[in-house]
């Protein structure tokens, strides 16, 4: 059993819950997995530093989704060292787009107002899947209200204004795997394309009838694509 641990690093209002499959799948390759929560953290520099001292300063199997990719790339910037690999679900390293940051200060509004449930089934829920499926949604929906408004404020805030990060992403000389649907309105087909272009050492899976949360609606391609990263060596 290969010793490198695995640390999951969840999307906007997410939990672990989204990663069950994926972890029990992954447990009978590596007896060290854990799930890095991000709650009240407000900036990117904070969430990294969660992430960097769950490695425990050992390189790890990093599986960022959404918001998770993003944190992991923001490690890369200081400690690469302590990333051995590389999984990047319906994530992206682009900068902030102008048009989403007004749109964030408008949901951020809506959340202070007490209307996060509101926000989430008629903004988010919408992008979040290729099909409608209540079982998922209801999974979804679950996760973010467990975490709550000051969660969801603190997450947009994190990600305003980020720089991109193609470059980080080059320097890193670990193997990549990039995962995507090929229905993701939120983390387009596009932005996986120019990444793996970009960078020899990765590797590409778009999975079609599939939106943003590919671990939910596609979870065993996912899992037997983390499962194939994490025990192959580097090209």
């Amino acid at each position: 059993m290969t010793q490198i641990p695995i640390l999951f690093l969840p999307g906007t209002l997410c939990t672990g819950l989204m990663f069950d499959e994926q972890i029990n799948h992954l447990e009978q390759y590596c007896q060290h997995i854990t799930v890095v929560q991000f709650t009240r953290e407000n900036t990117l520099v904070d969430m990294a530093a969660k992430v960097i001292t769950a490695t425990g300063n050992v390189p790890c199997a990093i599986i960022g989704f959404s918001l998770g990719g993003i944190v992991a790339l923001e490690v890369a910037k200081t400690h690469p060292q302590l990333i051995a690999k590389l999984a990047l679900v319906n994530s992206n390293c682009h900068a902030d787009f102008p048009e989403r940051k007004k749109a964030r200060e408008a949901q951020i509004h809506q959340a202070k107002s007490g209307q996060l449930s509101e926000l989430m089934t008629t903004t988010f829920l919408p992008n979040y899947l290729f099909k409608k499926d209540s079982r998922l949604e209801k999974l979804i929906m679950a996760m973010a209200m467990s975490l709550g408004p000051e969660c969801f404020i603190a997450q947009l805030m994190a990600i305003d204004d980020r720089p991109d990060s193609l470059m980080t992403l080059q320097k890193l000389e670990s193997d990549i795997l990039i995962i995507s649907g090929k229905q993701d309105k939120i983390c387009p087909v596009e932005h996986q394309q120019i990444m793996h272009k970009s960078l020899p050492q990765s590797r590409l899976q778009l999975l079609d009838n599939c939106g943003h949360f590919s671990p939910l609606e596609q979870a065993e391609q996912v899992s037997n694509s983390l499962a194939n990263w994490y025990l192959l060596t580097p090209f």
